[in-house]
Parts: C-alpha cells; sequence; structure tokens
C-alpha cells in the first residue's frame, strides 16, 4: 500500500485504494510459545473437562440424600399409619385385647410365650374350645346358634323360635303363638281360657266341674253318671234308658170343703210329680178336695194328669193353670184316706 507522504497538506483528490495481495503461510511468522507453557494451558483444560470431587464433598452428598430419603419415609409412615386403623376397623373390625386389658376383665388364661397380645376378636372370629364368661353379656345383634343352647335360668322379652324343647317352662306373663304343639302332659293350675274353637282328638277327662256358659253340642254320645242341668232342651228324640228320677221342692196344697170338717190334706214330691194324700172327716161331700200350687209357676198352662190310688173314690175331676191344679169329686165320699199321684209335663 503506498503511503501518503504529504499528510499535513489538503488535496481533493480521492485516496489510491489498497491492494490486497496473497501470503502463505510457512510457519515462519507464528508466535514462539514455549512448551513449559503448553503444558500448564492443557493441564488447566483437563481440568475444566473432567471434575472429581473430593472424598469430603462424596460423604456429605450422601448423607444429604439419606436424609431427604429418610424424612420421606417417616412421612409415608405417617399417612400410611394414620390410614391403616381406620382401613383395618372398617375391613375386619378386630378387637385386641392385651394383657393388662384381660387382668382388669379377670380372664382366667394360661400365658403362652412372651407377647402382649392375647385375644383378637373379628367378625370371623373362631372359637374351638369352651368359653366361661362370669359377668354379663350383652349382644347388640342377631345370635345365631347352629346347635343347642342350654341355660339354667333365662328371661326373654320376646321370643321367636322354630322347633323349641323345653323341659319345664315358667311363664308369668302372656303368651303368644300361632300353633302349640304339646306331645306330653299340659298342666294348667290357673284357669284357661279359649276364645276360639277347640278340637280334642281324643278322649277328654274331667276330674271336677265343668261349666259351660253358652251351648254344648254334641254329635255323638253323651254318657254321664250324673247329669244335672237347670234347663234341658232336645229338639230330637230325648231316650232315657234308665229311670226319670226327678227333684225339687215340693209344692204347697190346701184342703178344700170337700174333705169335712176333721179333714186333712198332704203332699210328697215337687213340681213335676208326687203324691197327694187327702183324709176326709165327719161331713165329707163333693167337690173341691185339694189345691196344689206349683213352686215355680209354669210358662203356660201344663199337661196335668192325676191317677187315684189305692180304692175307687168314684168320679173325680181336675183344673189347672200356670201356677198349679185342684182335684174335684163329683160326689160326696165317705170318711177316709185317699191318694192321687201326679206327673205335669209342659
Amino acid at each position: 500500500m503506498a503511503k501518503n507522504t504529504d499528510s499535513t497538506q489538503p488535496t481533493d483528490e480521492l485516496p489510491a485504494p489498497e491492494v490486497l495481495t496473497v501470503q502463505s503461510d510457512d510457519g515462519s511468522q507464528a508466535p514462539k510459545i514455549a512448551a513449559a507453557t503448553l503444558s500448564k494451558r492443557a493441564k488447566a483444560m483437563r481440568r475444566r473437562v473432567t471434575y472429581r470431587p473430593s472424598h469430603k464433598a462424596t460423604f456429605i452428598g450422601l448423607a444429604v440424600i439419606v436424609v431427604v430419603l429418610a424424612i420421606n419415609g417417616g412421612i409415608i409412615a405417617f399417612i400410611l399409619s394414620g390410614k391403616a386403623p381406620i382401613e383395618g376397623t372398617a375391613n375386619s373390625n378386630a378387637v385386641t385385647l392385651s394383657s393388662s386389658v384381660l387382668d382388669t376383665l379377670g380372664v382366667s388364661r394360661n400365658a403362652v410365650g412372651n407377647t402382649n397380645e392375647e385375644l383378637t376378636i373379628g367378625p370371623n372370629t373362631k372359637f374351638g374350645g369352651t368359653i366361661l364368661v362370669n359377668g354379663n353379656t350383652s349382644i347388640g345383634g342377631e345370635l345365631t346358634l347352629n346347635k343347642k343352647l342350654s341355660a339354667q335360668d333365662a328371661t326373654v322379652t320376646t321370643l321367636q323360635a322354630g322347633n323349641t324343647s323345653v323341659q319345664t317352662l315358667g311363664v308369668n306373663g302372656d303368651i303368644t303363638a300361632t300353633n302349640v304343639n304339646v306331645r306330653t302332659d299340659l298342666a294348667v293350675v290357673g284357669a284357661t281360657r279359649l276364645q276360639g274353637a277347640v278340637t280334642i282328638g281324643q278322649l277328654l277327662t274331667v276330674n271336677n266341674n265343668v261349666n259351660v256358659i253358652g251351648n254344648l253340642a254334641v254329635g255323638g254320645t253323651l254318657t254321664a253318671r250324673t247329669f244335672q242341668a237347670n234347663n234341658l232342651i232336645s229338639e230330637n228324640t230325648l231316650t232315657i234308658g234308665g229311670h226319670i228320677i226327678t227333684a225339687g221342692a215340693a209344692p204347697s196344697v190346701g184342703r178344700g170343703g170337700a174333705v169335712g170338717s176333721s179333714g186333712s190334706v198332704s203332699i210328697s214330691g215337687n213340681d213335676t210329680a208326687g203324691t197327694v194324700a187327702v183324709n176326709t172327716g165327719t161331713g165329707a161331700g163333693n167337690g173341691l178336695l185339694a189345691q196344689i200350687a206349683f213352686r215355680t209357676s209354669y210358662p203356660t198352662i201344663p199337661h196335668v194328669v192325676v191317677t187315684p190310688v189305692g180304692g175307687p173314690i168314684g168320679s173325680f175331676y181336675i183344673t189347672r193353670t200356670a201356677g198349679g191344679f185342684n182335684i174335684y169329686v163329683a160326689n160326696a165320699v165317705s170318711p177316709g184316706g185317699y191318694a192321687f199321684d201326679y206327673i205335669v209335663v209342659q
């Protein structure tokens, strides 16, 4: 490139362009660097590329990692420990009783091993041996027994049972049962009241009295050694194989004018049947001999059958009402004794 020799003089001409020439690099112009300097630079470059920590730094890093993992593990364990009892209770409802709790309950046991867990009870807990409870036991739900229940004394508010075998049953209150089957004996000390129909398949034996307030219907044969009734109504034929013996108080009797001044009358029997005795005296004539008044009047005028007893008394007749009957003679009778039997039927 040409140099401007007169730099102080101003000129109006443009500067000449700079000429570029190609120069060859044969290494002669390179800066001269010492070998020691190059070795230091290489070591510095290797330190920048690869870093090797010291043992102290390694231990500190591992300790930090262990602490972080321990903290995370503690947090996870705390969360799981809070959920485990709830899930265990919801899934199994198991109850674990320790030795101290069993001691307070007064449980008699034999220690086996060296453990604080004595008894764990859950929904599916099964006991293979015998369980003895000296105190009270309360069951909130249902009690299902697959085999027999034996109890010396039991108080039950409401009992629903299928097939139940009871040797001795004492009930102080009421019993409501749909069907009761008694295979052997049924002994009732107090009164027995049956509101519905009673069907007896075999013999009914009554050692004492039987009071029937309503109607008694006997479809077969009624056999009774002694039968007593205030009113006996038979809508069909009444057949009596033995004697008919009537009972009751005797009616009242009064003498009539036909027995004479010293005559008398008497009666034996009842309102159904009996005998009227007449003793005529001096001045006996015809007319009324005796007046008989029933102890209890009949609802309507009954049928009265009078038959003289002994010798002929001549012509006689009767009159009757619901309250009694009278005996008359049509002719005068001789002094003496006479008798009349009577039967009264409604």
